[in-house]
C-alpha cells in the first residue's frame, strides 16, 4: 500500500512537471511570435472578416453620433462644448484607469471565467467602445474651424474664444507639422504592437516586456506625447482658442492615466520599472535630448 501511494505521488509529481513544462513551452513559443500573431491567437474574432466589418461599422456609427453631439453642444453654446469635451474625454479614459488599478482582480476573474478568450472579452468590455469615444474627443476641434479655405461647420458670433488667432499662412503649415509629428511619434517602430495595445499582457504579465530602448530611452510614453501633438495641432488647424482648449482637455485626460499605469507597471516589473521611471521622463524628453529624440523618430531604425 505504501508502494502504491509513492507510485501515485510520483505520477502526480510527473504530471505537475509536465504541466509546468508545457506551460513554459507555450510561453516560449508565444514569445517567438510577432505581436500580430499573438494578438490574433488571443483575439480570434479579428480573423473573421465580416465580424471585423460589423465591429468597425458599429464603432464608426458611435463616432459619428458623438461628433454630432459635439456639433450640437457647440452650436448651442461654446461652454456646453467645453463641458461636453471634459465629460467625454474622461469617460473615454476611465476604463483604462480601471484596468490599471484593478489589474490583478481583472486578471484572475477573466482567466478563470473566459480562459483562452480572456483577452478578447477584456477588449470588448473595456476597449471596443472607448476607441470611438476617444476618437471623437480627439477630432472634435475639426468641427470648430471658422475660417480660410474650408466652409465653417459651425457659425459663431464674434468672441475672444472663437475669433481667428493666426493668419492662414501661419496656422495651416504649423498645424500640419504638429499633426504629422504627432502621428509619427505615436507609432514608433520597435515599440507597441496590437498585442500590447489591446492590453493582452495585463492578463499575461509573465510574457510582457519592458521596452526601454530607442524612443523609449528618452520618453516613457511616446504614444501619449504623439496624441498631445495631434490634439493641439487640430486645435491650431481650427485656428481659435476654443479649439485649442478642447484639444488640451483631451490631452489632459489621456495624460492623467500615467500615474495609474505607473502603479500597474511597477507591480509587474518591480525595480526594473522603478529605475527606468527614475531615469526617463514620462512625457517630454529632457531639454538636451530633444535633438536625439527627433533623430530617432525620423530614422529608419527606431529600435
Amino acid at each position: 500500500m505504501h508502494y502504491n501511494f509513492l507510485k501515485l505521488e510520483n505520477v502526480k509529481n510527473s504530471h505537475n512537471v509536465n504541466k509546468n513544462h508545457n506551460f513554459k513551452r507555450r510561453w516560449a513559443l508565444m514569445d517567438q511570435k510577432s505581436g500580430e500573431d499573438v494578438f490574433l491567437e488571443h483575439m480570434p474574432i479579428f480573423s473573421v472578416w465580416y465580424k471585423v466589418i460589423l465591429m468597425y461599422s458599429a464603432q464608426f456609427l458611435l463616432f459619428l453620433s458623438l461628433m454630432a453631439l459635439f456639433w450640437w453642444a457647440s452650436f448651442k453654446n461654446i461652454y456646453y462644448g467645453i463641458a461636453l469635451q471634459i465629460i467625454i474625454s474622461f469617460i473615454g479614459t476611465m476604463p483604462y484607469r480601471i484596468m490599471a488599478l484593478r489589474s490583478y482582480s481583472i486578471r484572475v476573474k477573466y482567466l478563470k471565467k473566459y480562459d483562452k478568450l480572456a483577452a478578447q472579452k477584456l477588449w470588448f468590455n473595456y476597449q471596443s467602445y472607448t476607441i470611438p469615444i476617444l476618437s471623437s474627443s480627439l477630432y472634435f476641434p475639426i468641427l470648430l474651424k471658422t475660417d480660410y479655405f474650408l466652409p465653417s461647420l459651425i457659425t459663431f458670433k464674434s468672441h475672444i474664444l472663437t475669433d481667428s488667432l493666426f493668419p492662414i499662412y501661419v496656422a495651416l503649415p504649423f498645424s500640419i507639422i504638429l499633426i504629422a509629428l504627432g502621428f509619427i511619434i505615436r507609432k514608433p517602430s520597435g515599440g507597441f504592437g496590437p498585442d500590447v495595445e489591446s492590453y493582452l499582457y495585463l492578463l499575461y504579465p509573465k510574457n510582457g516586456k519592458l521596452i526601454k530602448g530607442g524612443v523609449y530611452s528618452y520618453v516613457r510614453n511616446p504614444r501619449y506625447l504623439g496624441r498631445v501633438f495631434v490634439a493641439i495641432g487640430l486645435g491650431v488647424f481650427a485656428n481659435n482658442i476654443f479649439a485649442i482648449i478642447v484639444g488640451l482637455i483631451h490631452s489632459l485626460a489621456f495624460c492623467s492615466l500615467i500615474p495609474s499605469e505607473n502603479n500597474e507597471l511597477g507591480k509587474r516589473f518591480g525595480n526594473d520599472f522603478k529605475n527606468y521611471k527614475k531615469n526617463v521622463p514620462a512625457l517630454f524628453p529632457r531639454f538636451g535630448n530633444w535633438k536625439n529624440f527627433f533623430k530617432i523618430i525620423f530614422s529608419r531604425d527606431k529600435t
